[in-house]
């Protein structure tokens, strides 16, 4: 299997994404042949997984991960070495800050999932962070807020006629997400007013019902 074409981003670029839908045409049947790309690791992680979806959210997005990442480093997939930073963040295990000399240093990259959507985000050198929701009632979502977001944004929220709050609500959790995943962070111990106070984010355009954004530190 090849890596999806495209151009890598430059240096000063945004993320290049890749958003992989379960519901369209074919897209199930490539989780078969992905699973072959996997390490030793995922593959005992895939085995633990019961539900269908599950295992094809995870066998589509590492799967086109190695794909992607084998078609940067020009490696074979399998070989692509992938392990956890402190947060679950999946990261290159050979990774520093630069390579050898006359060699680029390695990509960051980032993956998230949600209901059929599966997004991938890359960057040749600064940390990315990516966060896909799928639109759904959310009614504690102020008890939420109050521990994570800034005062200003739940205001901004609040404001928003009651319909409409629950998406704005997990609109801003992708934000911010996608922002402490760039910085490789976990929500316990971050103060809300500093929680995406650094780099850039995008809210995404995504396919109905989910929302989506991508980050970089």
């Amino acid at each position: 299997m090849a890596a999806p074409p495209g151009a890598w981003p430059g240096p000063e670029s945004p993320p290049r994404l890749l958003l992989i839908d379960r519901r369209a045409p074919g897209t199930r049947a490539l989780a078969g042949p992905l699973q072959g790309l996997l390490d030793p690791a995922e593959a005992l992680r895939l085995e633990k997984l019961r539900r269908q979806e599950d295992r094809e959210r995870f066998l589509l997005g590492r799967g086109l991960l190695r794909l992607m990442l084998g078609s940067w480093l020009g490696r074979e997939p399998a070989a692509v070495a992938i392990g956890n930073g402190p947060y679950g963040k999946p990261e290159l295990m050979t990774r520093s800050s630069s390579g050898p000399e006359g060699e680029a240093p390695p990509p960051r990259f980032n993956v998230s999932h949600s209901g059929d959507l599966i997004l991938l985000g890359f960057h040749p050198s600064r940390e990315v962070g990516v966060d896909v929701e799928r639109l759904r009632p959310v009614p504690e979502w102020e008890g939420i807020a109050r521990r994570c977001l800034a005062a200003a944004e739940r205001e901004a929220i609040r404001a928003l006629p009651e319909r409409d709050r629950g998406d704005a609500f997990l609109a801003a959790w992708c934000r911010l997400e996608a922002q402490l995943k760039a910085r490789g962070l976990g929500l316990f111990g971050i103060e809300p007013q500093r929680a995406g106070s650094t780099g850039e984010v995008w809210p995404l355009a995504l396919p109905l019902g989910y929302v989506g954004a991508a980050a970089l530190a």
